[in-house]
C-alpha cells in the first residue's frame, strides 16, 4: 500500500476517534466501553489500517474493492462529523425530534459534506476527473433532504422503541438516514461527480 494511503488512512481514522467522542458522551456509551479512549485511539486505526490492507491486496484483483474500501473510510469519518456534531447540537439545545432535530441536523450533514468533498477529491476518486463543486453540491443537497427527511419522519412518526431515551432514538433514526443517504451519494458522485 503507497505511503500516502496509510498516511491517509491513520488520519482519517483518528479524526474518526475525535468526532465519536460527542455522540459517545451524549448517548451514554462512553463510560460502557473499556478503555474508551485506548480503543478510539490505537485500537481501532489499527483495526482500520489492517483493513485498509486487506482491501488494497484484494483491491489489485478487483480494482473497484479498493474504491469502495476507501468510501467506506472516508464514510464512517463523514458519520463521525455528522454524528459528533449533531450530537454536541443535541447537547447544546435539547432537541431531539421533530423540526429542531432537522434544524440543527442541517449544519452536522453539512461539515460532513464538506469534509467528504475534499477527502472524495483527493482520495477516494483522486483518478478521475476533478469533480465540480456546485455539481458535488447539487447531488449532495439531494442527500440532505433524503437524510433529513427520514430523520424527521422517523423522530416525529414512530415514537421511541425499545425504551430508548429521545437522544439514543435520534441517534437510531440518523443511523436509518446515513444509510438512505450514503447510497445516494456514493452513486451520485461515482456516475456524476467524479465520472472518469
Amino acid at each position: 500500500m503507497p505511503t500516502q494511503d496509510i498516511v491517509l488512512s491513520i488520519v482519517s481514522s483518528y479524526l474518526i476517534g475525535i468526532f465519536l467522542i460527542p455522540t459517545l458522551i451524549n448517548t451514554g456509551s462512553l463510560t460502557k466501553i473499556p478503555f474508551p479512549y485506548l480503543s478510539l485511539f490505537v485500537v481501532f486505526p489499527l483495526v482500520a489500517i489492517a483493513g485498509m490492507f486487506v482491501a488494497n491486496f484484494l483491491g489489485k484483483k478487483i480494482k473497484i474493492l479498493w474504491q469502495v474500501a476507501k468510501f467506506g473510510l472516508v464514510g464512517v469519518l463523514n458519520t463521525a462529523i455528522d454524528f459528533g456534531v449533531l450530537n454536541l447540537l443535541i447537547l447544546l439545545t435539547n432537541y431531539t425530534q421533530g423540526t429542531g432535530l432537522g434544524l440543527i441536523n442541517i449544519p452536522s450533514f453539512s461539515l460532513a459534506i464538506l469534509n467528504s468533498y475534499f477527502w472524495n477529491r483527493k482520495w477516494v476518486f483522486a483518478d478521475s476527473k476533478k469533480g465540480n463543486f456546485v455539481v458535488f453540491v447539487a447531488v449532495t443537497a439531494i442527500g440532505l433532504l433524503i437524510n433529513t427527511g427520514v430523520v424527521v419522519g422517523i423522530t416525529t412518526l414512530i415514537p421511541p422503541a425499545f425504551g430508548l431515551s429521545p437522544t439514543l432514538w435520534a441517534n437510531v433514526a440518523k443511523v436509518f438516514a446515513t444509510g438512505f443517504s450514503m447510497v445516494w451519494n456514493f452513486s451520485g458522485y461515482k456516475l456524476v461527480v467524479f465520472k472518469k
